[in-house]
């Protein structure tokens, strides 16, 4: 028998109450069975009527890593940072870097991709773009299996300092969901929004140090820029306790912490007032 999920039921507080708005993170966690239902109705449609199904989650990494590893290391010439193999040095970048934009993408149209719940019924909204940041970890999980087959063709484990990758990820999954929260909710009123997140991954991409070491290309100027950025700090941070078996930079970390909170916390702010307004914009 199909499970019942109470979705008509009447919000128990308006989303234009600042206190209702922070109370309002009580409510996902209360529904947080439809939460469940909604990652995997949104998994299963993901790769729906496609030939190869789940295998796209492998594909779309590996073949990003052999066409980048091939040109930048091969034609380019870009090094790895402590001699590790280049192919290995730039996956554990890419893999959490693949993880942001899509789920960025994916949870930039949440909203205006479930017109006919939102219309007809009442449910937290915010369902719709955490369900969709959380069907990334999916192939978030696929790429770390061809990481770890890279790891064992080229005879290496994982440092000592892994343990720490949870709290890492963490900070990157506060900083996704604070991104994405607003993004969602503006890109209900303003359809450019969803090109516009394609423009602007593209250039964040290679302000985030995949592609080349953080230490040996940028030079000591600009490194400001990536201070600030989360997406660096954490990419960096993730080699460091995965390849190097040293612990992450507390100071950078902090501060891309602080921006992923901040961050999160304005976002689900600014969708929450925006929340009201939903089902007769959509």
């Amino acid at each position: 028998m199909a499970r019942a999920y109470p979705l008509q039921r009447k919000p128990l507080r308006t989303s234009t109450n600042p206190i209702a708005v922070w109370l309002g993170l009580f409510d996902l966690w209360r529904r947080r069975d439809l939460l469940w239902h909604m990652t995997v109705r949104h998994l299963r449609g993901q790769y729906k009527q496609s030939v190869l199904g789940y295998a796209w989650a492998f594909v779309n990494p590996l073949s990003q890593m052999v066409i980048m590893s091939f040109v930048f290391s091969t034609i380019l010439h870009v090094g790895s940072q402590n001699n590790e193999p280049y192919p290995l040095f730039l996956f554990v970048g890419l893999v959490p870097w693949l993880f942001f934009s899509s789920a960025l993408a994916s949870g930039t149209d949440a909203v205006t991709g479930a017109a006919s719940l939102v219309t007809k019924v009442y449910f937290p909204r915010e369902v719709l773009p955490t369900a969709a940041v959380f069907t990334k970890l999916v192939d978030l999980f696929f790429g770390f299996v061809i990481l770890g087959m890279l790891m064992v063709y080229y005879g290496t484990l994982p440092a000592a300092t892994v343990y720490w990758f949870p709290l890492l990820f963490a900070i990157h999954m506060i900083f996704v969901l604070g991104l994405v929260y607003p993004l969602c909710a503006l890109n209900l009123y303003y359809h450019d929004v969803r090109f516009l997140v394609g423009v602007v991954l593209t250039l964040w991409f290679y302000l985030t140090p995949v592609l080349y070491p953080l230490d040996d290309r940028v030079p000591h100027r600009y490194q400001w820029i990536y201070d600030i950025n989360p997406n660096a700090v954490l990419i960096d941070a993730y080699r460091r306790v995965i390849l190097y078996g040293n612990d992450p930079d507390w100071k950078k970390v902090g501060l891309g912490a602080i921006i992923a909170v901040g961050t999160f916390l304005l976002g689900y702010y600014i969708f929450k007032r925006m929340e009201a307004g939903f089902a007769d914009s959509i």
